[in-house]
């Protein structure tokens, strides 16, 4: 018996020795989503590690990753997760090192409301930080995750401050709760674009999107936007082209960006030189360049640290947040003025936000549970707009039509409900079956074909196809209710029918002396009163101020062009832009089809020929073509002017040679001034475009 009591004290005193001891850093926990979750590890010296998790209170088996070869940092990536449910979930390196049993929960699908963490300045004081983070992990178990805005431990390229100032002090928080963080200057990371060896710990402890110092993360209602404010934010930059490209694409709901240094502050780190500019860098750029771009596109509310305090201030809009509250030490409010300050307090604390389809409620707490400032960010009426926006796009690709019927005039139109809520659905136009002319539903990913009545927009009587494009304009009406946002959205679709088109005869090249006796044996196209495409129309008096015949004939090596203008009174001021006088536009497209798109290639071309004045070297236009390059006259008359030209195909299409069936895309315009004073009107044969810009508008021509 005396030898059993020996023992038993021995066994106590070992057994503590020989537990598994937590690691160094971890494990926590990165990108969240509905079915995935990251779970890292990392650790002063390699170890092996096994990570085992289940669905808490499910029947399936425990699954396991296992990472045999030791190495100081393991990312355990889970896939195929339930969405919105909780797992448990450890990880173990023999007997050696283990992090118990941890829970998580994985984001709920398509949640009408949810709270996020925000919190930032968490260094130099870890007992604070182990407050702050309890209180986080006690009482907030249905909160989603944790922004970060910066400073960590004091000095990031000391390891140890990793452990100590941050996640030891916060083991059961990191471990349950993931956390999207953005840098702040203690982590004493590399500027964007620094070649020199990078120092700090931060990118080798953190698996995050992108470059991994300014990434996009969209959930639920809004979109979160990480900036490295330690780099350079000032236009022509490469994080100012990100964060300007990504707030002017499609957004959710409420945007939200987090950085570290606050454009607006009463803190110290708000100071300013003697000129009044801001004395940090960082700050001076966020004032000058970021805020214009938040108020411009709509940033609804702006998370910020530095300044270990609270303030929340609002300037056109825009709500900023200074939550620099999480452990550091904390600095004076009202050290210079803000004149946009709403709250300031000098308290450690950390901020909720709660998000519901109207409003981002923002709640901030401090170490004792009190709360020391809540508001409401309300919906703006941009975001608003903005959803309008995109939403109509995606509608406007949720028609899909099919190929047009010319025989029978119908055309087959599939709809289809590409947004994640039932859609109410309206036709404008006549369909071949009496059923869909009734509003109808669609349920989200559901389709619905339709037959299109065209029978009404081809014209009543036959007309020429130079005469210009016949196009139908069908219009779907979508209703129905996005998460409380209303949407009642017409989308018009313009369907050609009729494509213009003439075709060209081949013909002896002519004599280029605005005569036009070669040209009377073609059938010309008439730019009169009945053209549909004139610019400027108020300017345009009819068919006595101003009609043309246009005839085209094509050789092997050459295209020929002769317009015959009637005209009562021809101007050509040599003081004035060529533009603003009495002048001929061309435009060819000498791209094969399948090269053609709505923007310029090498083979477009636009070239402008004046009246009477000289010219000399180029004609005016993209890709413009030497004065010499072409034969080319003008001959005047009493009651307006003959144009002609015969134009090399070395200059139109590859090969410089034609055949019967080739095929150019063509136009032209005739600008008309009549008198100095008066505007300029502008008669287009075919472009409903910017023809300069847009080739998509052109004819064609096919050589017969």
């Amino acid at each position: 018996m005396s030898v059993v009591l020996l023992i038993l004290p021995l066994v106590l005193l070992i057994g503590p020795l020989l537990a598994a001891q937590p690691y160094s850093c971890g494990p926590f926990l990165l990108q969240p989503g509905p079915t995935q979750m990251t779970v890292v590890i990392d650790h002063e010296h390699p170890v092996a590690a096994t990570l085992t998790y289940r669905l808490e209170g499910g029947k399936e088996k425990e699954k396991e990753i296992r990472h045999a070869e030791p190495r100081r940092h393991h990312i355990f990536t889970l896939e195929g997760l339930k969405p919105g449910a909780e797992y448990r979930y450890q990880v173990k390196s023999g007997g050696d090192f283990a992090s118990g049993k941890r829970h998580f929960l994985t984001l709920p699908e398509a949640p009408t409301q949810y709270r996020l963490i925000a919190l930032g300045d968490i260094r130099s004081r870890p007992h604070i930080w182990k407050q702050v983070s309890e209180r986080i992990f006690s009482v907030e178990k249905d909160a989603l995750f944790i922004i970060g805005t910066g400073d960590y431990p004091d000095d990031g390229r000391k390891y140890h401050q990793w452990i100590e100032q941050f996640f030891k002090p916060a083991r059961n928080l990191l471990g349950r709760m993931p956390i999207w963080p953005a840098i702040g200057n203690h982590e004493r990371t590399r500027q964007s674009g620094d070649p020199r060896e990078e120092e700090s710990h931060f990118f080798s402890l953190f698996e995050l999107p992108g470059n991994e110092r300014w990434y996009r993360v969209d959930y639920g209602y809004t979109t979160l936007l990480i900036i490295d404010s330690n780099s350079s934010m000032e236009p022509g930059s490469e994080q100012y082209e990100w964060l300007r490209g990504q707030l002017r694409s499609q957004r959710k709901r409420f945007s939200l960006v987090a950085l570290h240094h606050p454009p607006l502050t009463s803190g110290p780190h708000g100071r300013r030189n003697p000129d009044g500019t801001p004395h940090e860098w960082p700050i001076d750029q966020g004032q000058r360049f970021l805020v214009p771009l938040f108020e411009m596109y709509g940033v609804d509310l702006v998370l910020t640290g530095h300044d270990h305090l609270y303030e929340r201030s609002q300037k056109n809009g825009v709500y900023y947040v200074v939550t620099g509250g999480g452990g550091a030490p904390l600095y004076k409010i009202n050290s210079i003025e803000n004149p946009y300050q709403q709250v300031a307090l000098s308290v450690n604390h950390y901020v909720a936000l709660d998000i519901e389809n109207t409003a981002i409620t923002l709640t901030a707490i401090d170490v004792d549970g009190h709360i020391i400032d809540s508001f409401k960010v309300p919906l703006a009426a941009g975001a608003v707009a903005r959803n309008r926006h995109f939403t109509a796009e995606k509608l406007q690709r949720a028609l899909h039509f099919g190929a047009i019927n010319t025989a029978d005039k119908e055309v087959d139109l599939t709809i289809e409900n590409v947004l994640d809520f039932p859609l109410q659905i309206r036709l404008s136009m006549p369909t071949k079956n009496q059923d869909d002319q009734n509003p109808f539903t669609l349920e989200p990913g559901a389709s619905r074909q339709i037959q299109l009545a065209l029978e009404s927009y081809f014209p009543a009587e036959e007309r020429p196809a130079w005469r210009g494009w016949v196009y139908a304009d069908p219009k779907v009406a979508f209703a129905g209710d996005d998460a409380g946002l209303p949407i009642d959205i017409e989308v018009e679709h313009e369907l050609t029918l009729v494509e213009p088109g003439y075709e060209v005869a081949q013909m002896r090249p002519p004599q280029i002396d605005g005569r036009l006796e070669e040209w009377r044996d073609l059938v010309p196209m008439r730019i009169d009163s009945q053209s549909p495409l004139i610019v400027n129309p108020s300017a345009y008096r009819g068919d006595e101020d101003l009609q043309a015949l246009v005839w085209l004939g094509w050789s092997p090596h050459e295209l020929h062009v002769a317009i015959q203008v009637k005209d009562d009174e021809v101007m050509d001021d040599p003081s004035r832009s060529i533009w603003l006088t009495d002048s001929i536009e061309l435009f060819l497209d000498g791209r094969p089809e399948a090269e053609r798109s709505a923007s310029y290639g090498e083979w477009v071309s636009q070239n402008i020929f004046p009246i009477e004045r000289a010219v000399e070297g180029r004609f005016v236009g993209n890709r413009s073509w030497e004065v010499d390059a072409l034969e080319w006259k003008v001959e005047r008359h009493e009651k307006g002017y003959v144009f002609e030209a015969s134009i090399p195909f070395g200059l139109i299409k590859e090969g410089g040679t034609a055949r019967p069936g080739d095929q150019v895309r063509f136009d032209l315009i005739i600008n008309d001034q009549d008198t100095r004073d008066q505007e300029e009107s502008h008669h287009k044969l075919w472009s409903r475009a910017n023809a300069s810009r847009d080739p998509s508008g052109y004819g064609f021509l096919k050589l017969k």
